[in-house]
């Protein structure tokens, strides 16, 4: 049988990753309006088609071009604004456990569960140094809790994406079978025979 040791970095950052994922992953759902949001990328991709087109054409059409840059990031900015909601509640959530680890784990290495990716002279501003040269399981809780949470929120979007897709497809069903049964014909009741109408006439008579 194989235990797994629930006190060890790894596995309480792992923890930790998880949770933070979930967290973020239900107050986007529960915040950030879906169709709202689809639509208001629907208009900014046709702005900035738009505004492509006019700027091709010169000083001729330069007002409109203005006018269309404007709407793209008025419309940029209004869609920044739903998903700062977000931000504003998980953020403190986020710090907490951050300065948890961070106390915890601070300056110490321990080994990962799973290869992680091996970078020499990793600077944020270097592009160039952002490619691995290898795996190691030897790992801090920063680069631990990053792919950690990476991993579990590329699982929960492929998770949610095919819950959307069954769930279409049963409302689809739904509509097609309640759209058959309104179309079907009534059944017509059942027509008694006229011999045994008379027949229970006459008894009824004889009562």
């Amino acid at each position: 049988m194989v235990f797994i040791d629930l006190t060890s970095p790894a596995i309480v950052v792992l923890i930790i990753a998880v949770f933070l994922a979930l967290v973020s992953k239900v107050l986007q759902r529960k915040l950030v309006n879906k169709e709202k949001m689809a639509e208001l990328k629907k208009q900014i991709k046709e702005k900035q088609k738009e505004w492509k087109e006019l700027t091709k054409e010169g000083e001729s059409k330069k007002k409109e071009a203005m006018e269309a840059q404007t709407e793209v990031l008025q419309l940029n900015s209004k869609m920044m604004q739903m998903t700062m909601k977000i931000s504003y509640v998980s953020l403190p959530i986020f710090l907490v456990f951050f300065a948890v680890m961070g106390w915890m784990y601070a300056g110490q290495v321990f080994e990962s569960f799973i290869p992680l990716p091996h970078f020499v002279g990793f600077a944020f501003f270097n592009p160039m140094s952002w490619i691995p040269d290898g795996w190691t399981i030897t790992t801090g809780f920063y680069k631990a809790y990053f792919f950690y949470y990476l991993i579990t929120t590329i699982v929960l979007s492929i998770a949610e994406k095919g819950y959307e897709k069954v769930k279409k497809k049963m409302e689809l069903g739904k509509e097609i079978a309640e759209k058959k049964a309104k179309e079907a014909p009534a059944e017509k009741p059942a027509e008694v025979p006229v011999e045994a109408e008379k027949q229970e006439q006459k008894v009824e008579g004889s009562n």
